[in-house]
């Protein structure tokens, strides 16, 4: 299963590679591509990952997460 996250606050790699890591340490995601120009992550997951949790670990990441699709 594959959901697209708008994610706001990004600006360097850095950032990316933050957001990418924060996502790929909730229990269920197999894997998680951010691109900066879009603002948008990309993650790969089972379905007992609850929308919640991603926009928790993006949030701890220090960003801000918006729509969730997928």
């Amino acid at each position: 299963m594959q959901k697209t996250i708008q994610v706001s606050g990004m600006s360097c790699m850095h950032c990316k590679m933050r957001v990418e890591k924060a996502l790929k340490n909730v229990p269920g995601v197999t894997n998680a591509i951010v691109d900066l120009a879009k603002n948008n992550a990309v993650v790969d997951i089972d379905a007992s990952v609850q929308d919640l949790a991603l926009k928790n670990a993006i949030k701890e990441a220090g960003y801000k997460p918006g729509k969730i699709e997928g």
